[in-house]
């Protein structure tokens, strides 16, 4: 099941986040904001399942990043733990506001601009990235 989780967990993903840049272009901004964060929090866990073959349960970004270092050093991957070390670093402000978009957009009494929500599903979509191609390093060929 290993391999067919996680690539089910990837496709769900880049469904999302398709679906993310369609409601953005729609003007549907809530909705866009909420499947950017899904489909950055379903990327990052197909990684982590693939990298220690374990369901992982939360929802804070910036914690499972963490998580993905750790695993990542302990598997010998020290070039590839700092690159996402310092991706977070970066980026701790937009994971933040990735991450606010779980509750936001279904709860909050602000509705996100169009603006808001296209730099969200940017921000997805560059996190995305950089997973795939943390996975092309640990685990070669395709993700």
């Amino acid at each position: 099941m290993s391999g067919e989780y996680a690539a089910l967990l990837r496709r769900r993903a880049l469904s999302m986040l398709r679906l993310a840049r369609e409601l953005a272009a729609r003007g549907d901004a809530d909705l866009a904001a909420l499947n950017a964060y899904y489909a950055a929090q379903l990327y990052l866990k197909s990684v982590l399942y693939r990298v220690s073959g374990e369901e992982w349960r939360g929802h804070g970004l910036r914690a499972l990043m963490g998580a993905l270092v750790v695993l990542l050093r302990q598997a010998g991957f020290s070039d590839e733990a700092q690159t996402v070390e310092d991706y977070v670093r970066a980026n701790r402000r937009i994971l933040a506001e990735l991450e606010e978009a779980h509750t936001r957009a279904v709860y909050g009494a602000l509705e996100y601009s169009i603006e808001q929500a296209e730099k969200l599903v940017e921000a997805a979509e560059r996190l995305v990235e950089l997973l795939q191609s943390i996975e092309k390093r640990v685990f070669g060929g395709e993700a």
